[in-house]
């Protein structure tokens, strides 16, 4: 076993680089013939909303998703990175393929950070357990924000790496506004913020400077469509007016902790928000989904438990193979599921669980902690509302990431490989 690690390790020593762009570059071709094959039929009812609001906004100038009607209900960020491409005409299959191109800038990223912190082969190693992992595939040839997220975390990472090396207040900038953006993609990030501010306090000499100057410059770049929709709807919403609906289908009373799908609101709900405007809906939701954890906060302790767990499956129901034609995908979701939890053990599950115990003879580093603690307190942050493997997929990038990082470490010791003085330490 040890010399047949030798050769293939003297395969690709020296390599890594030109094959990590390699893998990439097949990913999204693979994505790219996915897309292709599928069609311009919407494959989710979050598709069409965002293809309205994408060619609203270059068309008019104006966020909304039916002409005349301002909205503030989904994040915006995806809706921004989408409209430059929506002005040049491109349709849905169009701005599907500009969507996945992501994944493959993503995944350079991925290896640049890797080999800078843990040596090229780890860089290479994940390149090639990211996109095995289906749901970024699946994702990535669907308008989702989550491809966007996901590479919007990697480059919010990526940034703080470089101001962590470089210790120059310019780096908190750059990824103030990394973060900033990622924000406006999945606003749930918000609440991961002391997880970061905590990483920089560790990690760089000015401490406080650098935490202060990446807070303002995100504050900063959010505030301005804060301020938009203060303007447009004469109410402080930070980011969507989307929570109070999520807050409501993930504690209502038939809500399960696997499931957000075919909830019942109490019937007061449905009276309250007849004729009412987006913003007082989400003000009326928000009141009674308090008022229900508050009624019996037990039941709503144990559904948070069970959504929290459930943050770590490997899949759940998608509600687009019922409400959409053709369902998800064409595969039968028995199908998928297998393929899903061969995938969650290969690379997500296994090796974690094996790093976990192999703690003491391979040591987290502090950013593979980061990346396991920002994983987990997403699931946290999400379980206050409903969890679903997809919203996970951002996070999964960076545990993958770190199970990369663990198997080059063991490999490269088992074969007795030696990192020069000054390279990449664990």
């Amino acid at each position: 076993m040890t010399r047949l690690l030798i050769r293939l390790y003297g395969l690709v020593d020296g390599r890594e680089r030109v094959l990590a762009y390699l893998v990439a570059l097949l990913t999204v071709a693979a994505c790219w013939a996915v897309i292709l094959a599928s069609g311009d039929r919407l494959k989710s009812l979050d598709e069409g909303a965002f293809l309205a609001l994408a060619q609203n906004l270059a068309g008019s100038g104006s966020y909304v998703e039916e002409p005349g009607v301002p909205t503030a209900y989904r994040a915006p960020g995806l809706v921004f990175f989408l409209t430059p491409f929506a002005a040049l005409g491109l349709e849905i299959v169009g701005l599907r393929l500009v969507n996945a191109a992501l994944i493959g800038l993503g995944l350079v990223l991925v290896y640049h950070l890797v080999a800078r912190r843990a040596g090229p082969l780890a860089g290479l190693f994940a390149t090639v357990m990211i996109p095995a992992w289906p749901v970024v595939i699946y994702a990535g040839t669907t308008l989702y924000p989550q491809t966007l997220a996901a590479f919007l975390l990697v480059l919010t990472v990526f940034a703080i790496d470089r101001q962590v090396v470089s210790d120059r207040l310019r780096g908190a900038i750059w990824s103030g506004i990394a973060y900033a953006l990622l924000l406006l993609t999945i606003p749930i990030v918000l609440l991961l913020w002391p997880i970061i501010a905590l990483y920089l306090l560790i990690q760089t000499r000015r401490k406080l400077a650098h935490v202060l100057v990446f807070t303002l410059v995100g504050g900063a770049v959010v505030g301005s469509w804060t301020y938009r929709n203060y303007v447009v709807f004469d109410h402080f919403i930070p980011v969507a007016t989307s929570s109070g609906y999520n807050l409501l289908a993930g504690n209502a009373p038939n809500a399960r902790f696997d499931t957000s799908l075919n909830v019942r609101f109490p019937e007061y709900v449905y009276t309250e928000i007849t004729g009412k405007s987006e913003v007082e809906k989400n003000d009326i939701m928000t009141e009674a989904a308090i008022r229900l954890i508050r009624e019996d906060p037990q039941r709503a302790a144990q559904l948070y438990v069970g959504k929290f767990l459930h943050w770590f499956d490997y899949s759940n129901r998608l509600l687009s193979d019922d409400v959409v034609e053709g369902g998800a995908s064409a595969l039968a979701p028995s199908k998928r599921d297998m393929i899903l939890l061969a995938s969650y053990l290969l690379v997500i599950a296994l090796p974690l669980v094996a790093h976990v115990l192999a703690a003491r003879r391979h040591p987290f580093t502090r950013m593979e902690l980061l990346f396991v603690a920002l994983w987990v307190c997403s699931g946290l942050a999400y379980a206050i509302f409903f969890t679903r493997v997809r919203f996970r997929l951002p996070f999964d990038w960076l545990l993958i990431t770190s199970n990369a990082m663990f198997l080059a470490a063991v490999i490269e010791r088992w074969i007795g490989v030696q990192r020069p003085p000054g390279g990449p330490v664990r």
